[in-house]
């Protein structure tokens, strides 16, 4: 009989309650070609368990089977439904699973105190095991620091009773990759592969191909946190393969949606749409439909598809209003889009909601997306200053918490909020500006490997350059735009290329006469970048001197030696600096001021303010660096207001504890 007995529910084979043999004939029976047998035998597994579970005392065998059979197929309303007001040990934890699913937090606090009544001390191992998981998942579910003491009582309890592992309960698993799961989103990647190896161990020894299916999504999920996209396409597309074999439409649900995410990291819009389209069918629950139904309404917003996007993201915005599950991005959003539309009072509406999630959670992403959200609705109504304050702030929560998404998405909309003020006053600062925070995305797109990200930011910067009369460079931007597009094998990114080439001449474009319609596009596409691991970590540079000189006379104001053996004439230096700013600045035009100069092991970093030059001498720039550089500028500023008087070099000498608070951590 074992033989004929899904793998997945061998383990229940010597429950005595269940009718194996009439399960076996009338599976056999309903097998064909449309049906597999796996197919019909869990159909009728919960069809058996719907109808014990009507019963005044229903046997909790039969009630496990049904919930077994539904967890692996993915239909989770139903194994809620079959475990309603049970006492049973098992069957509350196979409900712990359900709802951790749905992330319902306050379900899983009420099993938990169930449980609780349940369980004591003398109660046997696996009880304990039970009680421990619901811990730890309600924890995860509450995204609660208490997870962390759930998950050390969890470990020591499998310490302790070693046949939990070697013959693991189902709930077990599942735990152990959701511990995975939250390892991984931490950075602790290394533990997270050795969790996802013990796991996969367990589920070929108990056949558990669901179990399987979930070690390669956590496999899919630590290579596309470290960068290794195709291995996490391999992964996914594996999971994919599983979950069709099981039948399992939230598998298939998952495997989709991951593959949508992985696209975007690639900037592959059209493809990451068409699997966020496929995911959507797939999902049964409101709970699961809100993210993939956010993804979608984000997605249409960006490729100009707004009535498309209104209808996803008015249907998210209604799940999560009922459900209560968190999902900042449903409000968030939406409210882009109806600032978008010129919508700006219903805007407010939902942006507000944006925010009281934001407040109530400890969460930085949340918070730095409400900031993030609340700078684009604000350039969207014309808010220019209060646009820039806002994503400076959510840059600035975004780096220090290694937020990467929205760390690209606000440098971004910083550049975009400066080239709207350009495109619409002809204000060439803004120009200057917006191509600063284009270099920022450049170098970022260096530095973390990331070839699509890199060639969408060179497009913008070629046409800002093309305008400011540097043919030759823009030209040379969209030569490295071509190679990234063979490299990538994107045939979009070439037409984009080939486009933008046969427009060129030697007159430089009006601004009425940019293609302002490409470079939205690109700006949307960039928009739609979506990474799942942390910035990769970058060496810190080896900083070698300070230097704030004063543009009216050229002089320097204050020097900081990080390395004391490179002393040097400081006005020398300022000279140097100055001459070369003013002919970058004859050179240039309204394009931007010179940012770098690289030779042979140094680099000089240039930021401008209307009244200085503050140049940081290193041995190479990063990302990094640039920012503290910008960040100390900034400070420099609002300390010490210039003066017509001369420099006496003395008053700015508190600047050096402004250097130490900023430049500390290298």
């Amino acid at each position: 009989m074992k033989g004929k007995v899904p793998s997945e529910l061998v383990y229940l084979v010597e429950r005595e309650t269940i009718p194996w043999a009439r399960l076996i004939k009338e599976a056999e029976k309903k097998s064909g070609k449309d049906v597999s047998y796996y197919e019909a035998f869990t159909d009728l597994a919960v069809e058996l368990a719907t109808k014990e579970c009507m019963k005044e005392s229903p046997d909790p065998a039969i009630i496990t089977l049904g919930m077994k059979a539904c967890l692996d197929r993915g239909r989770i309303a139903e194994a809620l439904f079959l475990s309603t007001d049970s006492q049973d040990i098992e069957v509350l934890g196979l409900r712990t699973i359900a709802l951790f699913v749905l992330m319902d937090s306050k379900g899983l606090g009420e099993v938990l105190s169930v449980m609780e009544s349940l369980v004591s001390e003398d109660s046997p191992p696996s009880d304990l095991v039970r009680l421990s998981t619901t811990k730890v998942l309600k924890a995860a579910a509450e995204r609660d620091t208490s997870v962390i003491v759930a998950v050390m009582e969890f470990d020591n309890l499998l310490e302790a009773h070693p046949e939990q592992v070697d013959k693991p309960l189902i709930v077990t698993m599942f735990t152990l990759y959701v511990v995975g799961s939250l390892l991984n989103q931490v950075g602790e990647s290394s533990r997270a592969v050795r969790i996802a190896e013990t796991l996969e161990g367990m589920a070929k020894t108990a056949g558990q191909r669901t179990t399987s299916a979930l070690v390669e999504n956590l496999r899919g999920n630590i290579a596309n946190y470290q960068g290794d996209f195709a291995k996490a396409q391999e992964h996914y597309e594996e999971l994919r393969r599983i979950s069709e074999e099981v039948s399992s439409r939230i598998g298939l649900g998952m495997a989709t949606n991951n593959m949508g995410t992985l696209m975007l990291n690639s900037l592959r819009l059209e493809e990451a749409l068409e699997y966020f389209e496929e995911s959507l069918t797939y999902m049964d629950v409101d709970a699961t439909k809100l993210v993939t139904l956010a993804n979608l309404g984000q997605l249409t917003t960006l490729l100009g598809r707004l009535d498309e996007a209104t209808q996803y993201l008015k249907e998210a915005v209604r799940l999560e209003e009922k459900t209560e599950s968190g999902v900042i991005e449903a409000f968030a959003f939406y409210a882009v889009l109806l600032a978008k539309q010129g919508k700006h009072s219903q805007a407010s509406k939902y942006l507000e909601k944006t925010g009281r999630i934001a407040e109530s959670s400890e969460i930085p992403m949340q918070r730095a997306t409400f900031l993030h959200t609340r700078g684009v609705c604000e350039a969207h109504a014309g808010n220019i200053v209060a646009a820039i304050q806002s994503l400076e702030e959510a840059l600035r929560l975004s780096r220090e918490n290694q937020l990467f998404e929205i760390l690209i998405q606000s440098k971004l909309e910083i550049a975009r909020t400066h080239l709207d003020s350009f495109l619409s006053l002809g204000d060439a600062e803004s120009l200057a500006t917006a191509a600063y925070h284009l270099d920022d995305l450049i170098q970022i797109a260096k530095e973390q490997g990331l070839q699509a990200l890199f060639a969408e930011a060179l497009l913008l910067r070629s046409e800002i350059r093309r305008h400011g009369g540097r043919t030759l460079e823009a030209k040379t931007d969209l030569e490295k735009v071509s190679s990234v597009a063979t490299f990538l094998a994107d045939d979009r990114l070439e037409i984009e290329v080939k486009k933008r080439m046969a427009t060129y001449s030697e007159v430089v474009p009006a601004a009425s006469e940019i293609d302002q319609a490409g470079m939205k596009q690109s700006l949307n596409r960039v928009s739609g970048f979506r990474p799942v691991g942390k910035l990769r970590e970058v060496p810190s540079p080896v900083l070698h001197a300070l230097i704030a000189l004063s543009r009216s006379s050229g002089l320097p104001e204050f020097v900081h030696y990080f390395d004391e053996k490179l002393k040097m004439d400081s006005s020398l230096l300022g000279g140097f600096v100055s001459a070369i700013s003013v002919f970058s600045e004859e050179l240039l035009g309204d394009i931007g001021l010179l940012r770098s100069i690289n030779h042979e092991g140094f680099t000089l970093m240039m930021e401008h303010t209307s009244t200085r030059i503050v140049t940081l001498i290193a041995n190479q720039e990063t990302f990094d660096v640039r920012y503290r550089l910008h960040e100390f500028t900034q400070k420099y500023e609002v300390a010490y207001p210039a003066s017509d008087d001369s420099v006496a070099t003395a008053d700015y000498m508190g600047a050096s504890e402004l250097v130490g608070s900023i430049f500390s951590e290298n």
